[in-house]
């Protein structure tokens, strides 16, 4: 009987310990899930976004900006990082997106000559920073911020774009709770951006703008004022610095040019216009898209581009072309880009190279003739531009 005994007090003992776990996870579940339907809660009840939804996907899309205290600096690192390559290395270390101390926070406004605009000792601060190389605009807005339960939540809007020797970058801190310790961000698009994309799989509108990216690189043999024109400029979308009945800047024989009448540096004048009459000619290239880097580095070559313009004509054409299984590329003659975007250049040039590559992506190889390209050379005072554009 004692034996007995022993054993149900067991039994009884297990069963009590199960219902206990089962219990407590019930428990924690049930809070978990009141946590994050708070948060949905929260998300609806908020007024500075709309919430949509595309193909089961959640959008979030900005209205206005948080009213709640944070700093936001839009900061120019150029003097900070150094060359190209010193500031790919430092732009790794400045962007990120984590819960500071204090001291952290304080220690890293130092490092990077930001203004520390908070003193309160007894706060954590939530750090989002992010610079680019090379970018007109490096902006973010913050439309909303959610905190509860140690967790913070950030709904955010960002662009980068643009062309230009400084590193752009902007820096927001927001005070939070000392018992805060995970983030999250979670993207945010514009009502512009988000039609694009339930229209087109993409923010931007593929057949809004389709003469991409010229930059104009300035080669004076010593230091110079010049005055550039696009006599055109009634077809511009966008420019940098912005166009004003022309750009007036002086130029190193580097390339490095300066306002006039401002502080800022550039490597090049930079926009965007209205689509042009581009069509497939009996002449031009079928490159394999895997074979797009080989190409594009030999004929720019021959057209007169040096290897760091070379390289920044890649680095934003071959994203577009090497995904394609073949691409029909064709370069413009200069009547032809002249006939659409003719330069006035004060004082005149001594060569001028403009290299515009027209290209439409294809499933199979198609025959044409291969475009003869006559070798540019560079002389003295040289103005050189590259861009391009997809053939609809």
């Amino acid at each position: 009987m004692i034996i007995g005994c022993d054993s149900m007090k067991k039994n009884i003992t297990l069963i009590i310990c199960i219902i206990f776990v089962f219990v407590a996870g019930l428990l924690i579940g049930t809070f978990i899930l009141q946590k994050n339907n708070e948060i949905k809660t929260n998300e609806e009840k908020i007024t500075n976004l709309d919430i949509k939804y595309n193909n089961g996907k959640k959008y979030y899309i900005i209205k206005d900006d948080y009213k709640g205290e944070y700093d936001y600096q839009e900061i120019n690192l150029s003097e900070d990082f150094g060359n190209y390559e010193e500031a790919s290395e430092k732009i790794k270390l400045f962007n990120t997106t984590e819960i500071f101390d204090y001291n952290q926070y304080s220690k890293f406004c130092e490092k990077w000559n930001l203004k520390r605009k908070y003193n309160d000792t007894n706060k954590k601060y939530m750090i989002v920073a992010y610079a680019s190389y090379g970018k007109t605009i490096v902006e973010a807005r913050l439309a909303h911020v959610i905190e509860d339960n140690g967790k913070i939540v950030l709904y955010m809007w960002e662009n980068t774009d643009g062309v230009t020797v400084d590193i752009g970058a902007y820096f927001i801190a927001i005070p939070v709770k000392k018992d805060t310790y995970q983030n999250e961000i979670n993207v945010a698009y514009t009502n512009d951006e988000y039609n694009n994309i339930v229209k087109y799989g993409s923010i931007q509108d593929p057949n809004n703008i389709e003469v991409k990216k010229p930059i104009i690189y300035i080669y004076p043999k010593e230091e110079t004022k010049i005055n550039i024109k696009l006599l055109n400029s009634q077809l511009l979308t966008t420019s940098y610095p912005k166009y004003d009945n022309g750009w007036n800047v002086i130029a190193q024989p580097n390339g490095m040019l300066k306002e006039i009448e401002g502080s800022r540096n550039y490597y090049g004048l930079y926009y965007e216009g209205k689509e042009h009459n581009v069509t497939m000619k009996n002449d031009g290239f079928i490159v394999k898209g895997d074979e797009t880097i080989k190409f594009l580095e030999d004929k720019l070559e021959i057209l007169g581009l040096n290897e760091r313009e070379i390289n920044e004509f890649i680095i934003y054409w071959l994203p577009k072309l090497e995904s394609n299984k073949y691409n029909y590329i064709r370069f413009e003659t200069l009547e032809e880009i002249e006939s659409y975007m003719p330069l006035e250049i004060t004082p005149k040039p001594n060569a001028i190279i403009r290299v515009v590559m027209d290209y439409k992506p294809l499933n199979e190889i198609i025959q044409i003739e291969e475009q003869k390209l006559t070798p540019q050379k560079r002389i003295g005072y040289s103005v050189i531009e590259w861009g391009g554009s997809e053939i609809k």
